[in-house]
């Protein structure tokens, strides 16, 4: 037998290795490796220990270890990469670095260096970082297949963005400061984090704070000179913050002394005058306005006892107009004026109905409206801005009165006639209004469905200072005339109507041969309505209610006086 032989057939079982140094097994290249179930081997191509299963060689070797991270959040939208140095052990060439999602969207590190065995430097983009993802853990493996995790390591974190652009917040007019008129501040975080606001650099207007949830609150300071307020604001949402700038203008008053003001008119203060009596007013700055006077309205004549008859309706206000009038800085006064008076149930006198007063402004006068005629050789019905239409049963019934409206250079005047009645048993002339003759009274004498003259329409100036003032824009309507019907007839309770614009509808009266010998109207609605210069209705008699005496006759309503200055 060969010495090889005797070596090949020698049998080693349960070795037990006694040294204290090692054993030395096989050593060899990668391409030196054999291919017997069970060998174990160095492998001098990895410096690693390896076995065969039959299949594969396995390494023998410690997984790496990750002790810390340097990023722990990162901003997905800020575009660009993200470093993130990863410390630990036993890392080698070639570990491939993967960011692990919370529900399993991993990815791998973009590029990865390998600066030690304790230290690795993997590049990623930053929006590969998904919000939905957070939060990350990061992997590391070796080429060996052996790994470690570290989880739960990244969060997503994105600054919120502003939805309400930088600029202006508003402008606050002297006549309504409130923070209300201010644009409130909102922002959008991608992550769904709540948002605070806070300022945090330039001024804000005094009287003004910022909530924190973006709403303003309080009003703000008056201003001598407008003003406008440049500052910061921040939206922090968790760690992440964005910045912008914004301003708020405070402007100076533009007038003063005024009522009220309406802004429903898109960029425009319309500042109303209405209490009577004179006004002193300042004007900040030369501006440019338009001007709307409205005197007051007539009132209706008075009709007195069984005669009859019905009284004129009282004649609306002159309305003058001024588009685009150079008002000049400073202080001045203005006039505005009560309707004329008309007569409460029970008056015994034939005397017609007062004038309205003048409103002036600026150097120019409108006429109050005229007052409506009585009857029966009472006073006939009066000129005026626009004039009363005449009573019944007179020599002057049939004679229309003329508006004695003013006229001036750049103005537009406004004012018509009065309506006509009968000599006879007839209703009341209508009064004239700001846009139209008064009506005259219509059917025979002492006829059962006569009626008086509706009152002349107003004039619509809603197109320019809208519907909070007058009746909806409307002013000067006429005063209806006052009705009468003759005995026998079916009784109507329909009255003569004011003219749009404030006019007061005619009072009237039914007669009858049996029974109550009077049916009459109340004082409902027979009044001019203040604030538009509309004319009063006319009185009919009421000999029944009390004896000898005609029913009430409508007020003139009261002027007013309008500036629109634009805003």
């Amino acid at each position: 037998m060969t010495k090889a032989r005797d070596i090949a057939d020698f049998k080693f079982e349960n070795i037990v290795d006694t040294g204290t140094e090692g054993t030395k097994i096989a050593s060899g290249t990668t391409a030196q490796r054999g291919s017997t179930v069970g060998q174990l081997r160095f492998n001098s191509s990895t410096g690693l220990a390896e076995y065969y299963t039959g299949s594969v060689f396995k390494t023998i070797d410690a997984p790496p270890t990750i002790s810390t991270i340097d990023v722990t959040e990162v901003d997905s939208q800020a575009g660009g990469n993200q470093t993130i140095v990863i410390t630990g052990t036993n890392f080698q060439s070639g570990a491939v670095v993967t960011f692990v999602g919370a529900n399993a969207a991993n990815f791998n590190a973009s590029t990865v260096t390998v600066n030690s065995d304790t230290q690795i430097t993997a590049v990623a983009p930053k929006s590969s970082f998904l919000n939905a993802q957070e939060p990350y853990g990061v992997k590391v493996e070796n080429s060996t297949g052996l790994s470690a995790t570290l989880a739960s390591q990244i969060n997503v974190d994105t600054a919120p963005s502003f939805n309400v652009a930088s600029g202006s917040l508003g402008t606050l007019q002297d006549f309504d400061r409130a923070s209300s008129n201010l644009t409130a501040i909102t922002a959008t975080d991608p992550d769904g984090d709540a948002i605070t606001f806070s300022h945090t650099a330039g001024t804000l207007p005094t009287g003004l704070t910022l909530n924190s949830n973006g709403t303003w609150s309080g009003t703000a300071n008056a201003e001598t000179s407008s003003t406008t307020y440049t500052f910061t604001i921040r939206a922090t949402a968790n760690s992440k913050t964005s910045d912008r700038q914004y301003t708020i203008t405070v402007n100076k008053p533009q007038m003063t002394g005024y009522t009220s003001v309406d802004t429903s008119v898109s960029g425009y203060a319309i500042y109303a005058f209405t209490n009577t009596g004179t006004t002193n007013y300042t004007v900040s700055g030369s501006v440019s306005a338009d001007v709307l006077i409205v005197a007051g309205g007539g009132a209706g004549g008075e009709s007195y006892g069984d005669n009859d008859t019905g009284a004129g309706g009282g004649g609306a206000g002159q309305v003058l107009y001024y588009s685009g009038y150079p008002l000049p800085s400073g202080s001045a006064s203005l006039t505005v004026v009560a309707g004329g008076d008309g007569y409460t149930q029970g008056s015994d006198q034939l005397r017609g109905g007062n004038n309205g007063g003048a409103s002036i402004a600026l150097g120019v006068t409108a006429n109050g409206g005229g007052g409506g005629g009585s009857n029966d050789g009472g006073q006939q019905a009066r000129a005026g801005g626009s004039a009363g239409g005449q009573g019944a049963r007179d020599s002057n019934s049939g004679n229309r009165i003329s508006s004695n409206k003013t006229t001036y250079s750049g103005w537009t005047s406004y004012g018509n006639s009065g309506g006509i009645s009968a000599n006879g048993n007839y209703s009341g002339g209508g009064g004239g209004g700001a846009g139209g003759q008064g009506g005259d009274q219509s059917g025979g004498t002492n006829d059962a469905n006569s009626i008086g003259g509706a009152g002349g329409a107003g004039i619509n100036m809603s197109s320019i200072f809208g519907t909070a003032f007058g009746e909806s824009g409307w002013f000067a309507g006429g005063g209806g005339g006052a009705s009468y019907r003759g005995a026998n007839g079916t009784i109507r309770t329909d009255a003569a109507q004011g003219g749009q614009g404030g006019g007061g509808n005619g009072n009237w009266s039914n007669d009858r041969n049996s029974g109550p010998n009077y049916q009459h109207g109340g004082a409902g609605g027979i009044h001019g309505q203040d604030g538009t210069g509309g004319g009063g209705g006319g009185g009919a008699e009421d000999a029944n209610k009390v004896p000898n005496a005609g029913s009430a006759s409508g007020d003139g309503g009261n002027g007013i006086i309008l500036f629109r200055i634009a805003i």
